[in-house]
Parts: C-alpha cells; structure tokens; sequence
C-alpha cells in the first residue's frame, strides 16, 4: 500500500514518525511537511507560547537536528533526515495543501492513504479526494470535547483527569470533526508539564495509527463513530490571560528534564 505521511517539522511529529516508520515497512511511504500550523492570515499565538514553540521547534530544526545529521551517530531516535537515509522515503515541503502547485505534488506519489499527524494545513475537498482510501488524521485530543489547537492544554486546565488522542477520518474541509475511529487516553500527572503530556501522547497514538493501517492493508473497514456538530468545542490558540492562568494554577509548558530527556533519545549528552 501506498502511503502520504503529512506531518509537521516540530519535534512531535518527528518522534512520531520515529515510533510509526518501522511499523511500516511493508509500504511504500512519502512524507509531506508543513513549515508550521495556520497561515499568515490565521490567528496567530500567545507571545507567552513563543517559549513552547522554541522547545517544540527552533531548538531542533535550528540547533539539534543540523548538528545530528552533520555527526551521524547511534541514538533511539532519528532526525527528518536521519530517517529519510534509513527509510528511503521522500520529503516534500508544502506551504498549502489547497494551491494547483500543492495539490500536484501530493497527487505525485499516487497514494492510496494520507495519515495526517499535526500537519499544519487544512485539506481541501480536492485533496482529500486523492487517495482512494481515504484520509486518517491523530489529533492529540479527546473528540469532540476538544477540536482545534492545543487540546491538551485546554484538558489540562479543564482540570481532566484524563488527556487522550483521536484517530479519525477527515471527509470534509473542516477541522477535527469526521467521524472518529479510536481514542487512547493518559493519566494526567500534575508534577509534569504540558509539553510531557503531549509528547506522551505520541506512543499512543502511533499505536492507534499502526493498527488501523495494518486493518486496511487487511482489506477490513475501520470503526467509525460520527461526531454531532453540536458536540464539544473547538478551540483556538491559547490567549496571553489563559497561558497566565494555566500557569497561576501550578502548571507549566515545559521543563527542561523534558527536553534533557528527549535530547538523549536523540544520542544528545549521552556521552
């Protein structure tokens, strides 16, 4: 089977492919890459989610990532392009997913399925019309209690006892809303920080992604459970009062044992 990753270039979605990619290797895949989430024209983050947005980022695209794959060694996990030598696969940028020029790259590789995982551009009725098999999208929220941006931390400062992913299918040029395949959840551990939690989602959710494709490489129909319009809510980025909020009530964006932890996956400071 065919198979379009569309991913975007922050560390979440690389360590997703680094746990989904070995899974795959009876497929051929390509990977396709947003630069970020939104347009210029779209709203825009809390200056307060600037700090987030380096540790989930700038620190890795800038910094780490160019280091690794200029000093190609040993580690768990691999850079973009350190997976790329490993698997093979093609990479391709996409600043839109709906302009003539996009639409001809993504229909280039023939794929049967898109797997979206944090891409950053919302498909259009002519994309989502390119893969036979449809299009699978993990959103690292519960649906439809929590469609949009950033779910976890509006979990998280719901006060939830549980944060989850949902891998759905997308039928519609709109956000977070087709109809709903699986969800996994994790306990919410309040001495660890919004970008633990997140990334935390990613094993699950690579789990739930594997499955599903294993299932319609089987020939089988996946589950879908339709989601009411009216259900939920869907959320935007953070404002600098929420971000103040968030934090007043205890909680943090990141620490740095996270990123210290995730720079050793990467063969980082190990020695």
């Amino acid at each position: 089977m065919r198979i379009a990753l569309l991913v975007n270039r922050d560390i979440e979605s690389v360590l997703a492919l680094n746990l989904l990619l070995p899974r795959l290797a009876a497929h051929e895949v390509s990977v396709f890459v947003s630069g970020q989430v939104g347009g210029p024209k779209g709203p825009k983050p809390a200056a307060m989610l600037g700090q987030l947005g380096f540790v989930e980022q700038d620190l890795w695209n800038r910094v780490v990532f160019p280091a690794l794959d200029a000093n190609v060694r040993p580690a768990r996990y691999q850079s973009l392009n350190g997976l790329q030598r490993r698997f093979g696969f093609k990479i391709m940028s996409l600043a839109s997913a709906r302009t003539p020029e996009a639409l001809e790259a993504l229909a280039v590789p023939g794929a049967d399925l898109f797997v979206s995982i944090r891409f950053g551009k919302i498909l259009g009725a002519e994309a989502i019309a390119l893969p036979r098999l449809g299009v699978i999208n993990l959103h690292s929220g519960i649906l439809p209690s929590y469609r949009g941006v950033l779910a976890s931390f509006r979990a998280l400062m719901n006060g939830d006892s549980k944060i989850g992913c949902t891998l759905h299918r997308i039928d519609q040029p709109s956000i977070d809303t087709g109809p709903v395949i699986e969800i996994g959840t994790l306990e919410v551990d309040r001495s660890r920080s919004l970008f633990w939690h997140i990334l935390s989602l990613y094993p699950i959710g690579a789990a739930m992604v594997a499955r599903a494709i294993a299932n319609i490489a089987a020939g089988e129909t996946l589950p879908g459970k339709p989601q009411r319009a009216d259900d939920g809510a869907y959320f935007s980025f953070p404002t600098d009062e929420d971000l103040v909020a968030f934090t007043a009530s205890g909680w943090r964006l990141f620490d740095r044992s996270d990123v210290n932890d995730l720079l050793g996956q990467f063969g980082v400071g190990d020695g």
